[in-house]
């Protein structure tokens, strides 16, 4: 808050450094590599959520990688995928590939396709240009489990290549971004 960032924005690694190098040097906390600890460092830094243990200490002064390192432990990866002609989604955590599994059900041969909600693409919509395209029937039903909005999309025969040339020439992703099982 006192460099004027917010919690809620996203920062790269190198942007969130160098407010931690600016905040130090701005409170005169920072001589050469040596960082002393201020009351606030300690709160965002060292001091976790809930209670504290008796009789815990925190250090008065610590060398600055050690503080980026605590920084680094702090934050929370997040993804931002720029789909083509869908705009950027971000997601928390790491890239998440599209997972298309070929089976056979019944005397069927069956593809299964997962997270495209994670690059912003409306399953509904391109069940609905797939079904067209390549002439077979689609189904789309929700993921299993509580709370999921995602939504898995049941195709007739084994389509894989045709469904990553499809992605890759409608919305510009590649293969690699997709996992075949």
């Amino acid at each position: 808050k006192a460099m004027g960032k917010g919690k809620s924005d996203l920062y790269s690694w190198d942007d969130a450094s160098s407010t931690l190098r600016a905040y130090c040097e701005k409170e005169s906390l920072l001589s050469g590599e040596s960082v002393k600890l201020s009351e606030d460092l300690l709160t965002m830094l060292y001091r976790a959520a809930g209670a504290q243990k008796k009789d815990l200490t925190f250090p008065e002064q610590v060398d600055f990688g050690e503080l980026e390192d605590k920084l680094q432990e702090r934050m929370h990866e997040h993804t931002v995928m720029e789909v083509a002609g869908v705009g950027a989604t971000t997601r928390k955590g790491p890239p998440v590939k599209i997972e298309v599994s070929l089976s056979r059900k019944g005397a069927h041969n069956v593809t299964r396709i997962c997270n495209l909600e994670a690059y912003g693409l409306d399953v509904q919509g391109i069940g609905d240009e797939l079904k067209k395209k390549l002439n077979c029937t689609v189904h789309i039903e929700d993921m299993p489990g509580k709370n999921v909005k995602d939504k898995m999309m049941q195709l007739q025969g084994h389509v894989d290549q045709e469904l990553a040339d499809y992605l890759l020439s409608r919305y510009g992703i590649p293969k690699s971004f997709m996992s075949v099982k």
